[in-house]
């Protein structure tokens, strides 16, 4: 449990890095971070569409995470439960920020005008 605390906060700042540079269209294409879905992937502009969208539900997911491992080091006897929350919390936040970031990437249309 002693490397819980520092685990949770850094997967929460990662998610926070993440998600902020999504939100303003600076992270670039790559194949380790962001939303990488094959709609999102088919284009440049489609992934910066993607992963602006998720952006936000990204962050939030973050900011729990690292909540998260500030509560399990201060309350160190409710690890498990807390954990356990936060695990879930961030699961569900960065699922909804894949799905948003999803269907903004089939809005993106990719077609030269013709």
């Amino acid at each position: 449990m002693e490397l819980m605390p520092f685990l949770l906060g850094f997967a929460g700042l990662l998610a926070l890095v993440v998600g902020h540079l999504g939100r303003v269209e600076r992270l670039p294409r790559n194949s380790v971070a962001g939303v990488r879905t094959p709609a999102s992937m088919r284009s440049d502009a489609a992934f910066r569409a993607a992963n602006k969208a998720a952006g936000v539900p990204t962050m939030i997911a973050g900011a729990l995470c690292v909540a998260g491992g500030v509560g399990v080091w201060l309350v160190p006897d409710a690890g498990v439960p807390v954990i356990a929350v936060t695990v879930v919390a961030l699961l569900a936040f960065v699922v909804a920020g894949g799905v948003k970031g999803s269907r903004a990437a089939n809005a993106v249309n990719d077609q030269e005008p013709g």
